[in-house]
């Protein structure tokens, strides 16, 4: 068995030093090739091979594109990696913030929480978490992007609409600014690219798990 990892066009832009440290230690791990975008065929695995994702739409994309082919996120993978070095947080409170296009996920919701206390974080639950959550950052603002309904319109054509309130673009920050303002004081870790950069744009202290697994060295 080898895993396919694709490293997300988004994530690879707002969190380039977190990823070019994924990319090293995964270029460490023999069973492990790094892919390119989600979009590109030529990019897609094969028979064998399980998909390792970071983003949820390249989730919910290569899914649909190849649903004969398991898939896993980062987070799930990384806890099947025995020597794995871990940070250690001392304890740190961190609230965590699920996406919603990750209801359901029970896998990854789960290996959130593990990542977390792996790295002796103490965890702050939202009310409104896991398949309760309606926060996405301003994904949920807009209609879907016409390449993410090409590759996987199950999810973005027919169950996303209903779940949408739009709203113009110059509004985005203060949805979510209303958002924010009910979250507790403390560092906020999600998992979702939009998510946490929407939440960092309202003015909070919120990271992407994978800059806490991976931070850098002090």
């Amino acid at each position: 068995m080898s895993y396919v990892y694709y490293p997300s066009c988004n994530f690879q832009r707002i969190f380039p030093e977190t990823a070019e440290r994924i990319r090293t230690y995964l270029q460490t791990q023999a069973d492990v090739r790094i892919a390119g975008c989600c979009h590109r065929t030529s990019e897609l695995p094969g028979k064998g091979d399980v998909i390792v994702t970071v983003c949820m739409s390249c989730m919910h994309i290569l899914e649909e594109r190849r649903p004969d082919i398991a898939g896993i996120s980062l987070p799930e993978f990384l806890l099947t990696r025995d020597d794995f070095q871990w940070p250690d947080l001392q304890r740190r409170k961190i609230v965590v913030q699920d996406c919603f296009r990750a209801r359901a996920y029970h896998g990854l919701q789960d290996a959130v929480r593990e990542c977390l206390l792996r790295m002796n974080a103490s965890i702050i639950e939202l009310p409104e978490n896991r398949d309760e959550t309606r926060y996405d950052g301003n994904f949920l603002f807009h209609e879907p992007y016409p390449q993410n309904i090409r590759e996987a319109p199950n999810y973005f054509r027919d169950y996303l609409p209903e779940h949408l309130t739009i709203f113009p673009e110059d509004q985005w920050n203060q949805e979510i600014g209303k958002y924010a303002e009910a979250l507790p004081a403390g560092q906020i870790a999600g998992y979702c690219n939009t998510c946490v950069k929407g939440l960092r744009d309202a003015g909070k202290d919120a990271v992407h798990l994978m800059e806490l697994v991976f931070a850098a060295e002090s």
